[in-house]
């Protein structure tokens, strides 16, 4: 640990990930990018729609890298986190939330007839044409096989007053 605030220290003192505007006026306008080369990669803030998986560090690694590869390069790379527009996700989730509410009240009080029917239908079964469908899909991975979003949520430790 020492080690790692140590040189974080010195990246901030030196200002090693921070990108400003060249402030070179004895350049053009239309001549600075070729001069100063500039580039931006960003990601998405994990969102709430599902558990947090190896495939999320692997895709951050990815664009991270890029970005220390381009300032290694010269160019003046910028990493914003979360920096562009993914309100859509949040708002299904938030409406999503809402009906559950609706649904179930605040105590998220699942019947037990629904629960069962639930159980059943995560059996592995035949669908049309003979094909089975199993659990190892994307959305059961994101998902951890819960159907309500309040049960991925208190999944991840949330308590029913945080989420209503």
């Amino acid at each position: 640990m020492a080690i790692e605030k140590q040189w974080q220290g010195d990246w901030e003192h030196r200002g090693v990930f921070e990108v400003d505007m060249p402030s070179d006026d004895s350049v053009a306008p239309e001549d600075l990018h070729d001069k100063h080369p500039k580039w931006m990669g960003t990601f998405p803030f994990p969102y709430m729609n599902g558990v947090l998986h190896l495939g999320h560090a692997f895709s951050v690694s990815k664009i991270e890298f890029a970005a220390g590869w381009e300032r290694l390069q010269g160019k003046r790379a910028l990493f914003p986190f979360g920096f562009h527009v993914t309100g859509m996700p949040i708002k299904a989730a938030a409406d999503k939330i809402a009906r559950e509410l609706e649904m179930f009240g605040p105590e998220f009080a699942v019947p037990e007839e629904l629960e069962t029917q639930l159980s059943e239908l995560s059996v592995d079964s035949p669908k049309a044409g003979g094909t089975f469908r199993g659990k190892k899909t994307k959305v059961a991975a994101k998902t951890g096989n819960k159907k309500y979003q309040f049960q991925i949520m208190q999944d991840q430790g949330m308590s029913n007053a945080e989420i209503a």
